[in-house]
């Protein structure tokens, strides 16, 4: 199984526009069916707003299949893409390997881990263990299979790191995320 985390950088102009979009065309057009979405949040830097949101797929070639699929939706190439494009600064993405059950409805804040190279697993080890002496669950804890190998990503309900004694070779960037949730149709 593989998470993808998908983010995407706006103009504050283009963001109301773009979330309108995302949620009248991309979400009715994709649903379910090329990937399953797990979560959405938003956060604002400055006069730039992040929009990010995790897909699962079973596996790689799955979601390389599914992609093609989405690719080929009449909808997505001629509704969806044209008028979303223009209004993306920036678009990033990273594949996941989920290292504990995943929990997002709770997820408010975003811990990224930059590892020495071969310490990943390592530092897994300690934050599961952490996490465990403190009570205070995870909503999900990947390392990134890319673009940088040796980076794990947490994201946790409260704003403690889950690991906070560090060594020189570890850094950790923090940041608040708001949930976002879709409008019913």
């Amino acid at each position: 199984m593989i998470d993808e985390l998908r983010e995407y950088q706006f103009t504050e102009q283009a963001w109301g526009r773009y979330w309108q979009l995302f949620q009248t065309c991309c979400l009715p057009i994709r649903g379910n069916d090329y990937g399953a979405l797990l979560g959405m949040w938003h956060e604002q830097v400055g006069n730039c707003i992040y929009f990010s949101h995790v897909w699962r797929y079973q596996s790689f070639d799955e979601r390389t299949r599914l992609r093609a699929e989405l690719g080929k939706v009449k909808a997505w190439r001629e509704a969806f893409l044209p008028q979303a494009a223009p209004l993306v600064s920036r678009q990033f993405l990273q594949l996941l390997n989920p290292r504990s059950e995943v929990e997002l409805c709770r997820a408010r804040f975003v811990h990224s881990y930059r590892c020495a190279t071969g310490t990943a697993s390592a530092v897994i080890d300690r934050i599961h263990r952490s996490v465990d002496a403190s009570g205070q669950p995870c909503c999900g804890v990947w390392t990134t299979e890319f673009s940088d190998p040796n980076q794990v990503l947490v994201m946790t309900a409260g704003a403690q790191t889950p690991l906070s004694t560090l060594e020189a070779a570890v850094s950790v960037e923090s940041r608040r995320i708001e949930p976002l949730m879709a409008r019913s149709s």
